[in-house]
């Protein structure tokens, strides 16, 4: 029984000392400037279409996104942390009128460029929120009626507003001084659309989980 008490003491004293160590790495790292690059998945929708006098909410779509990070201590726990993501994006709604089910489907790939200003109240989580400018690259839309499409998919981007403005909110977590986890949610402050196709509601919006990598 002695054995077993001196035994689990020094596991329960390695395990403290470890933490103890490992939150005094992190907090050196957090002291430095450094840059890292991110990918992970999104599920992202485009908010409400309007058809008609009728509005329709899109359903979500799974994207990806990859980009690189900068993490630059500005002190008290305060950190500024820019970011340039690619980003896709878009939505799609499916609806039956008149016996016909019609699909709209939308893809659409992004520079999103985050300025964060992220706060940790532990060495580990950093929580952040900031505004967002999407600078839109590629789109690609198609129509279907009952499963078979209409005419070819189009890729012109007129229709489209080439930039928008958003928000970030999301916290982080890192694993290791070099190794983080970052969940997230964005949306639009403006419509996807340009103004002369009355589709104010059409917003991109959505969560983003990602793994990064801290040089």
């Amino acid at each position: 029984m002695k054995k077993l008490f001196i035994i689990g003491l020094g596991l329960t004293m390695s395990s403290l000392a470890f933490r103890a160590n490992a939150q005094q790495s992190q907090s050196t790292a957090n002291d430095q400037m450094r840059f890292g690059i991110r990918a992970g998945a999104n599920l992202m929708n485009m908010g409400k279409i309007s058809i008609g006098d009728q509005n329709y909410s899109t359903d979500s779509k799974v994207g990806f996104q990859a980009g690189v990070y900068a993490d630059l201590p500005l002190g008290g726990g305060f950190a500024f942390l820019p970011e340039i993501m690619y980003a896709q994006k878009g939505g799609k709604v499916e609806k039956t009128f008149a016996g016909n089910t019609n699909e709209f489907d939308s893809k659409l790939g992004y520079l999103d460029v985050p300025i964060l200003i992220g706060f940790r109240p532990a060495p580990e989580f950093t929580i952040f929120a900031g505004p967002q400018v999407s600078f839109l690259l590629s789109q690609e839309s198609s129509f279907k009626v009952n499963g078979e499409q209409v005419g070819d998919s189009f890729t012109n981007k007129k229709d489209y507003k080439k930039s928008i403005a958003g928000g970030v909110v999301g916290v982080g977590y890192s694993i290791t001084p070099n190794i983080n986890i970052n969940g997230r949610y964005a949306m639009d402050f403006q419509k996807s659309f340009n103004d002369d196709l009355n589709q104010d509601k059409l917003k991109n919006k959505g969560f983003a989980l990602s793994l990064g990598y801290t040089f």
